[in-house]
């Protein structure tokens, strides 16, 4: 048996904090662009594959969406919101509650996240303490509709389906 060689976690290259005009918030044009670009493709899923009844235990469905390597702005917020309007246009008034995730490399800026929540948001949001993606099968409940989010992945996925 060989052993394994114990290396260093890679190191983080975390996005520009803040609202100054070098920070992530003010240069994230193409991000936004990418992101609208795959709101067609994600309506189209959703509209087309998701059955929440599969994934539903009792009279209210929970929906988790977790939004691997989330921005520290507003993209993330267009990002879940694109989501959560597409599964609410389909479901109407029997769509699920949702939980939400965002996840990324500790050393952001969460602080500016949480300050870019859009006002006129229908949802409650909360920070408590930055969870590791480890943690989320614990607290995301078996049987619930989970919904993982990289949107910039979606053209290396459409790729790899060709």
């Amino acid at each position: 048996m060989r052993n394994a060689a114990v290396t260093e976690p890679p190191e983080s290259y975390p996005m520009n904090a803040g609202d100054g005009s070098y920070s992530y918030n003010k240069n994230s044009y193409f991000q936004r662009a990418a992101t609208s670009t795959a709101k067609e493709k994600i309506d189209e899923a959703i509209a087309t594959v998701l059955d929440i009844t599969l994934f539903s235990s009792g009279p209210r469905a929970s929906f988790t969406i977790a939004d691997l390597g989330c921005s520290v702005g507003p993209n993330t917020f267009i990002a879940v919101q694109n989501i959560i309007e597409a599964v609410r246009k389909k479901y109407g008034s029997q769509a699920p509650d949702f939980q939400v995730f965002f996840n990324d490399h500790t050393a952001n800026d969460f602080n500016t996240l949480f300050a870019s929540l859009p006002p006129e948001r229908n949802y409650y949001a909360r920070s408590s303490r930055v969870l590791p993606w480890s943690i989320i099968p614990r607290v995301v409940p078996p049987f619930r509709a989970l919904f993982l989010c990289d949107p910039l992945a979606l053209k290396g996925a459409q790729g790899a389906a060709r």
